[in-house]
């Protein structure tokens, strides 16, 4: 089970759409990525391991670093979504997920080498399951 994925209530799949970054960098966020992250991006939304946590080297993809964030935060997602689309029960949003960054946590490469992140906009579209009641409990 992934961090922040389910609640009581409901299941929260996420399909990842895009990002949009800003860096620790005189550019900021039109510091141009390098070509081979648009290109894995491109080719795997949810699973290309762009995102690199600098005390580790470990790579993350954008679903890992959602998950990261929620865990650093201590939410799941229904705390990110339109209260709205949760009494409707079901159904899907698209939400951004701002996620800051301190100097030296996570960098990525751009046309300018490795570079830290600021900010990443996660643009995710959400999928909201509401779990079914068994009514035949004790049976």
């Amino acid at each position: 089970m992934q961090a922040g994925r389910e609640t009581a209530d409901f299941i929260f799949a996420a399909e990842h759409i895009g990002f949009e970054a800003d860096f620790h960098h005189v550019q900021g966020k039109e510091l141009a990525l390098s070509a081979g992250v648009i290109s894995a991006f491109e080719a795997e939304k949810d699973d290309a391991e762009i995102f690199i946590q600098n005390a580790s080297g470990t790579p993350f993809s954008s679903d890992e670093i959602l998950s990261w964030f929620l865990l650093q935060t201590n939410a799941s997602l229904d705390k990110h979504l339109p209260q709205d689309a949760l009494e409707r029960g079901g159904g899907d949003v698209f939400v951004t997920f701002p996620i800051r960054f301190e100097e030296g946590v996570f960098h990525m490469e751009t046309v300018e080498g490795n570079v830290d992140l600021r900010l990443l906009n996660l643009l995710v579209k959400i999928s909201i399951v509401r779990k079914s009641v068994d009514h035949h409990l004790g049976d």
